[in-house]
């Protein structure tokens, strides 16, 4: 074995950073490294060589004859490096499979983006379908999706993993002129009052508000039908009635946010649990990544915003 061939890679890395920074101060701040691990490092390397090959006794540090030779040679070895590293990764970059994840629009548009750029940036390849629940449940059945997040947990479909993300209160939101006209947000004087804009049936959204509505013996007429969270919201800024909707959808649409308000529930309650559905034995390793991810996302970024807000902790989500 030669003494060059001693010599790690990571070894030859830390004298091109000194080499170029021009010390070991400057070094260790590019590399995220005390000046210690610079200095043995370097150190290393000259007992390897039996050479000096940096110039202590001036000011800015140079390089000796050795130190320049060195430089010359090691600075086409770290280049070498690198592209056999990008090449590697690249390479199971490719032969990873994608994994097909269908999102509710609310989390889609929330949670989602945060979740996917973190997966996009440790290698996983994903193909995204946003929409309804229930194009995400049909999707599953007929396996174009690998794994879904959404509030129809397909009970009737055996072989599936259910891990459940986040339960939500469903609350009433209204026109901002109506703030001083109602003050509790009692669904069956509104609906005398006001009309309602809902989500449209097909939607699981809209049919869990219509069996709520059903059990409290509300009936609201057929004033505006709509499966877009961005559109219901609009359609409460301009005037055209009240919803029920959740803190997601709110945040999803918190662009209007100036134009409306918002009421908890009084009398009976309504929540809605969103889950991750994946089937079991296929991309298990991958789904637990996914949860886990947007587990933390939840709890460090959108739940803080829900809160931010949403004061009233009657409107908050909590990690299921």
């Amino acid at each position: 074995m030669t003494e060059l061939s001693r010599l790690e890679i990571r070894a030859l890395q830390v004298f091109e950073a000194v080499a170029t920074e021009g010390g070991v101060s400057a070094a260790a701040s590019r590399l995220g490294v005390t000046q210690s691990a610079v200095s043995q490092t370097i150190a290393q390397i000259e007992e390897v060589l039996g050479t000096k090959i940096l110039d202590r006794s001036r000011r800015p540090i140079r390089l000796t004859s050795a130190g320049i030779a060195l430089r010359r040679d090691a600075h086409s070895v770290v280049e070498e490096m690198n592209r056999l590293i990008a090449n590697v990764r690249e390479a199971d970059v490719a032969n990873r499979p994608e994994i097909r994840i269908g999102m509710i629009d609310s989390y889609g548009a929330t949670v989602g983006p945060l979740v996917v750029k973190e997966a996009i940036r440790q290698g996983h390849r994903v193909v995204l379908w946003g929409g309804l629940a229930y194009r995400h449940s049909q999707g599953m059945l007929q396996r174009q999706l690998d794994l879904i997040v959404t509030s129809d947990t397909l009970e009737d479909m055996d072989g599936l993993i259910r891990r459940p993300l986040f339960t939500e209160p469903f609350m009433i939101v209204l026109p901002a002129r109506h703030k001083g006209m109602i003050q509790e947000g009692n669904v069956a004087e509104i609906a005398r009052k006001l009309p309602l804009v809902r989500f449209g049936t097909s939607s699981h959204y809209g049919a869990l508000t219509e069996r709520y509505l059903r059990r409290c013996g509300i009936k609201a007429g057929r004033h505006l039908e709509i499966d877009s969270a961005d559109v219901l919201l609009s359609m409460i800024a301009a005037d055209l009635g009240w919803a029920v909707i959740t803190p997601l959808v709110l945040l999803q649409g918190r662009g209007y946010m100036k134009d409306v308000c918002v009421l908890p529930i009084t009398g009976p309650k309504l929540t809605r649990t969103i889950f991750q559905v994946s089937r079991a034995g296929e991309y298990e390793e991958t789904a637990e990544y996914f949860y886990k991810t947007s587990r933390r996302v939840l709890e460090t970024v959108i739940i803080p915003q829900v809160k931010a807000l949403l004061p009233d902790s009657r409107l908050r989500m909590q990690l299921s």
